[in-house]
């Protein structure tokens, strides 16, 4: 029924929400690469193919709501994934993979792999400042958090697997929540 009755179509403000987000991304990837003096480029080139990728999503969470437009909250929520999927491998850690000799996307599996102990204690200091003792919330929500705040998402769940094995968090319904008891 949806795949042939639904075709939601962008509405003005959520493509005005979705140029001006595009443009920024753009501006910020730019930014870095100068900052990191020019000579090195993106690892992941923000192209207009990202842009149609944006549309296709936030037009696929409004069909998903078998909505005809698609609203700024479809537009926030496929931005949101972009950033934890494709900017976060676009941020991946040069230095730890220059210590194995690795350079491109199997760097940043390789720095997952095998984090270093500042990476993961830094990730930790990022729990502890996250999750209040006693506090429950949703695991996947965390990660993405750190992962929007330059983490690397495995390193942080990896983190969160040794802080359980510690002690410090227990994981509730079925590893989806997690609670910080010390």
């Amino acid at each position: 029924y949806c795949k042939a009755k639904c075709k939601p179509c962008l509405s003005d403000e959520a493509g005005d929400i979705l140029a001006s987000s595009y443009v920024k991304i753009r501006d910020d990837v730019r930014k870095r690469v100068m900052e990191a003096g020019g000579q090195e480029q993106a690892t992941i080139p923000i192209t207009v193919r990202q842009l149609e990728a944006l549309v296709r999503v936030s037009e696929s969470l409004a069909k998903m709501r078998l909505d005809s437009r698609v609203q700024s909250e479809d537009i926030a929520e496929a931005l949101r994934l972009f950033k934890v999927s494709t900017m976060t491998a676009s941020s991946t850690d040069s230095t730890s993979s220059e210590r194995v000799g690795v350079t491109g996307s199997t760097a940043g599996l390789m720095s997952a792999a095998m984090p270093s102990q500042e990476e993961l204690m830094r990730a930790e200091t990022f729990l502890r400042s996250r999750l209040a003792i006693g506090a429950v919330l949703n695991k996947q929500r965390v990660v993405e958090e750190a992962s929007a705040q330059g983490y690397n998402a495995m390193v942080v769940a990896r983190a969160l697997s040794i802080m359980v094995s510690r002690g410090e968090v227990q994981e509730r319904n079925q590893s989806r929540m997690v609670k910080r008891v010390r």
